[in-house]
C-alpha cells in the first residue's frame, strides 16, 4: 500500500513529531552539538509561531510535541534540518543528508492524549536504553517538568494543570507529575504514537476529532484515497535534501570565495522566498524538476510550496537549470538525488591532476558568460511568447484589453 498523503498543517494544530537520522550517522556527537541543535530548534519554532510542550534528542533522533501557530509544520521541520545539517556537514568536513527524507508526524487530539503522550516521550530513554540511562548524549525536557533545570522557550504549565485539574498550585502540580511519570506508560499507548489511529494512522482522537480533520483538510478516509502519494512533508524533505548536497557540490566544484557565497545563500527560507538572487532559482527548478518527473506532486503544487508561478519553474526553465548545472559544476543534477552515473562527475578535487583542475576552472568562466546569455535568450523566448498569446487574444476579442492598438500592449517585460 503506497504511503498515505501528508495532511495540510492546521493552524494551532497539536502534533507529534519523530525525526531519525540516516543509516551510520548520528545526529549529535558531543555536548557542543547537542547545545547547537536545541538552539536552532528554538529558534525554528520561534520563528513559525509554534510552542514546545515536550522533547527528546538523542544521537540517533528527535521526538517533539507541538503546538503549531499559524505556520506550516514542514516550515518548522524543513528550516530546521537544513540548517543543522548544513552545520554538522561543515564541522566534520562530511555531506549528504542527515535526516530521513520522511519523518513521523501525528496530528492528535490534545484534550485525550497530550499528557499520556509527553509521559511516552519522556520514557523513550529508559525503555529504548534502560542500561545506558544515565549516560550517553541526549536531552530530554523530563528535567524541566521535575525543576531541575530551565528553558524559557519549553511550554509546561498546560501538562501540569491537566494533571490537577487547573490548579495553579506548584508543589501539588510537581506531586502529580511525579507520581504518574515515575510509573511507565501503558504499552498499548506506546502503539499508538507510532502507528496512529485504526481509521486514519496520521491521526489520533475519537471518531469526531478525525471526521473534523477530514472536513477541514479537505480529505478523507484512507479507504478512499488508496492512490494518494506524497505531500507537502515530502517536498519538504526533498528540498532540504537538494540544499544538502547542492551545498556540498559548491564546497568541491566551486572557486572558494564564490563557493562560499553560494552555501551561504542557499537556505531552507531562502529557497521558499521570492528571492531571485542566484542560484536559488536553480535550485528550485531542480527540484521541482525531481518532485514532477518522480510523480511526487504536479507541477502547480511544486510551485505554490516555493510560493512562486509555474511558469518561474516550467519545463523550459527545468531544462535551462540542468545544462546551467553541468556547466559550472561539470556533473549532472541527478548527484543532489543520491542517484549517481558512472562518468557523469569526478571523484572530487583530491582525484584531479591540476591540468584537468584548471580546465574545468576554464569552463566555469565561459559558462559565468553564458550564463547571462542564456537567461536573457530565455526571457526573450518567454516574451515572444507571451506576445503570440496576446495578440492572438486581440484578435478574437479587440475589446478585451481596453486599447484600440495592439502594440500597446505588447512591451511585457
Amino acid at each position: 500500500m503506497p504511503r498515505l498523503t501528508r495532511l495540510p498543517s492546521i493552524p494551532f494544530g497539536w502534533y507529534y513529531v519523530a525525526l531519525r537520522s540516516v543509516t551510520d550517522r548520528r545526529i549529535v556527537t558531543s555536548h557542543a552539538e547537542l547545545m547547537t541543535a536545541l538552539t536552532l530548534l528554538r529558534v525554528a519554532l520561534r520563528r513559525r509561531g509554534a510552542q514546545l510542550h515536550a522533547g527528546y534528542l538523542a544521537e540517533h533522533e528527535i521526538h517533539l510535541v507541538l503546538q503549531m501557530g499559524e505556520g506550516s509544520l514542514s516550515a518548522i521541520t524543513g528550516s530546521f534540518q537544513c540548517e543543522y545539517a548544513r552545520l554538522f556537514n561543515r564541522t566534520h568536513g562530511e555531506q549528504g543528508s542527515l535526516f530521513q527524507s520522511h519523518h513521523h508526524v501525528l496530528l492528535f487530539q490534545h484534550q485525550r492524549w497530550l499528557v499520556p503522550l509527553v509521559h511516552f516521550i519522556h520514557w523513550i530513554r529508559r525503555i529504548r536504553s534502560p542500561d545506558d540511562y544515565a549516560r550517553g548524549l541526549w536531552w530530554s525536557s523530563d528535567a524541566v517538568y521535575r525543576g531541575g533545570t530551565k528553558q524559557d522557550w519549553l511550554t509546561t504549565n498546560v501538562v501540569l494543570r491537566m494533571l490537577t485539574s487547573g490548579t495553579y498550585n506548584r508543589q501539588a502540580q510537581d506531586q502529580a507529575y511525579r507520581r504518574l511519570f515515575d510509573q511507565a506508560p501503558e504499552p498499548g499507548q506506546t502503539r499508538l504514537f507510532t502507528e496512529g489511529s485504526a481509521a486514519d494512522s496520521r491521526l489520533l482522537g475519537d471518531a469526531q476529532f478525525i471526521a473534523d480533520v477530514w472536513r477541514r483538510t479537505g480529505r478523507g478516509s484512507p479507504e478512499r484515497n488508496q492512490g494518494a502519494r506524497h505531500h507537502e512533508g515530502d517536498i519538504a524533505g526533498v528540498v532540504a535534501q537538494v540544499i544538502e548536497q547542492f551545498n556540498s557540490r559548491c564546497n568541491e566544484c566551486l572557486p572558494q570565495r564564490r563557493g562560499r557565497a553560494w552555501r551561504d545563500l542557499v537556505t531552507y527560507d531562502n529557497v521558499r522566498s521570492r528571492s531571485r538572487q542566484r542560484p536559488l532559482p536553480m535550485v528550485r527548478a531542480l527540484s521541482v524538476s525531481y518532485l514532477v518527473e518522480h510523480d511526487i506532486v504536479p507541477l502547480t503544487q511544486a510551485a505554490r510550496f516555493f510560493g512562486c508561478s509555474p511558469r518561474t519553474v516550467s519545463l523550459r526553465r527545468q531544462r535551462f537549470y540542468k545544462v546551467l548545472f553541468r556547466e559550472q559544476f561539470g556533473c549532472m543534477p541527478d548527484v543532489l538525488f543520491g542517484l549517481r552515473r558512472d562518468g557523469d562527475w569526478n571523484m572530487g578535487k583530491k582525484n584531479e591532476d591540476p591540468q584537468h583542475l584548471r580546465r574545468r576552472r576554464g569552463d566555469q568562466r565561459c559558462a559565468r558568460g553564458r550564463y547571462e546569455e542564456l537567461e536573457k535568450n530565455l526571457d526573450r523566448d518567454l516574451e515572444r511568447d507571451l506576445e503570440r498569446d496576446l495578440e492572438r487574444d486581440l484578435e478574437r476579442d479587440p475589446d478585451r484589453t481596453g486599447c484600440s492598438e495592439p502594440t500597446d500592449v505588447c512591451d511585457v517585460r
